[in-house]
């Protein structure tokens, strides 16, 4: 498999890959709270953090996942989108995302997640990609909409958080490779 892209979005800012020098950022962003309330995997420590970069890599290799850091002038990490495989035969996955506070409400996570749904479809041949997110949050539901993930209904308690232990309806949104790119 061909090296892992990056995708400019706008203003200096890029997706990249993970590198392992990313590594006090991502400790770092678990601080923050909203990241750790809707966080699907904490990662508190150096190890951890190292072990999932690597991960990504492995998984881009074999067009099981891809993880892009998003960052903005001067290699600042501001967040972050990441794929995974869910079923080979189906040719499906599932996306999630981030942004640091200073990031947000500027468009820029739904310009990382176009971008990125772009290269899972076209590099690693996905046909479908679900995102889920917990019913109270509405500016990832927003990110959804805008990045062109079709809302198909909620799953009941259907994720649990592992900062609190609390069970989350969650809504459903899916792109297909099939769907136009939004404007």
């Amino acid at each position: 498999m061909k090296r892992q892209p990056d995708r400019s979005l706008q203003d200096g800012q890029v997706l990249r890959p993970w590198t392992t020098t990313d590594a006090p950022a991502m400790q770092l962003a678990m601080r923050d709270p909203l990241v750790r309330q809707y966080a699907s995997r904490l990662m508190d420590d150096r190890d951890a953090v190292l072990a999932a970069i690597h991960s990504w890599s492995d998984q881009w290799h074999h067009g099981t996942g891809a993880a892009w850091a998003v960052v903005g002038p001067g290699e600042q990490v501001l967040g972050t989108v990441r794929f995974g495989l869910l079923d080979a035969e189906l040719g499906t996955g599932a996306v999630g995302y981030w942004l640091l506070p200073e990031a947000r409400g500027r468009g820029l996570a739904s310009r990382a997640l176009n971008q990125a749904t772009a290269v899972i479809f076209s590099r690693l041949g996905w046909h479908r990609i679900e995102l889920y997110h917990a019913v109270e949050n509405a500016r990832s539901c927003a990110v959804a909409r805008r990045g062109g993930y079709t809302p198909e209904g909620v799953l009941r308690e259907a994720m649990r958080y592992p900062v609190d232990g609390r069970w989350s309806d969650e809504h459903l949104h899916a792109r297909l490779a099939s769907d136009p790119a939004p404007t």
